[in-house]
């Protein structure tokens, strides 16, 4: 096994994994209008939710992370990740095709 491109395909995972949470929350917020919100909504994935605006009467709507949801989530997926990383890679040195 080479210890180099396992560590890049695990740091890679994490660093996807992260970019992931972080545009589905921004389109969260992109989709929620803040100011106005009068009842709380919630952003799930699979069922779970991960992220949840809570409206506060006079004032903008909290956004609140679920953290062992989204670090469930986000093991998962950081798994699924590496997974599809390192076949890729195997595959790629093998010279591209199955014969």
């Amino acid at each position: 096994m080479n210890m180099k491109r396992i560590s890049i395909s695990f740091i890679s995972a994490i660093i996807i994994t992260v970019v992931g949470f972080y545009l589905l929350i921004l389109n969260g917020y992109q989709q929620v209008d803040i100011q106005n919100l009068e009842s709380d909504k919630s952003l799930t994935i699979l069922g779970l939710e991960y992220f949840k605006f809570e409206a506060n009467e006079g004032a903008n709507a909290e956004g609140v992370p679920n953290n062992f949801n989204m670090a469930l989530v986000g093991m998962v997926m950081g798994i699924l990740i590496f997974f599809v990383l390192e076949l890729w890679s195997k595959r790629r040195n093998k010279g591209g095709t199955r014969k």
